[in-house]
């Protein structure tokens, strides 16, 4: 036995590639500006961002409504097409724009998620009719 590397031990040399080791740690994909254990605790347990947006929103347009300072009720592509599109859109402009194209997207929505219950229940109710009826008969 010689002192002297054989063949194959230049094969056994510790050589880590890129990402070969131990590479998780904690990477946070929501937008948290505070202590995120608090933001994760608000929304699960009191409101996600979007329902808490959407109450701000809507107090907003109320109080506007009530003040008297909320323009003309038009439609997004009302203000859009309108003579006035050159014009900068005022704040409460903006925020109805806002609402009605959010309101678009939760209908989008809904209709996407109903479409696909009534599938899958027509599905149901091919492979097993008397399973359909019980489960339509749940939701009456």
């Amino acid at each position: 036995m010689s002192g002297s590397p054989t063949w194959y031990s230049w094969f056994t040399f510790p050589f880590f590639a890129p990402l070969s080791g131990g590479v998780s740690q904690d990477i946070s994909t929501g937008p948290y500006q505070g202590v995120p254990e608090i933001e994760v605790a608000v929304i699960k347990e009191v409101g996600s961002f979007g329902q808490q947006l959407g109450i701000i929103s809507e107090a907003v347009r109320e109080l506007a409504e009530k003040v008297g300072a909320m323009p003309p009720a038009k439609s997004a592509q009302e203000l859009a097409k309108s003579s006035e599109a050159s014009r900068e859109l005022t704040p409460l402009e903006k925020l109805d724009v806002l609402i009605e194209r959010v309101d678009r997207v939760k209908a989008a929505y809904h209709e996407s998620v109903e479409r696909d219950a009534i599938r899958a229940l027509e599905r149901l109710h091919r492979v097993d009719p008397g399973a359909s009826s019980k489960l339509a008969a749940r939701f009456r």
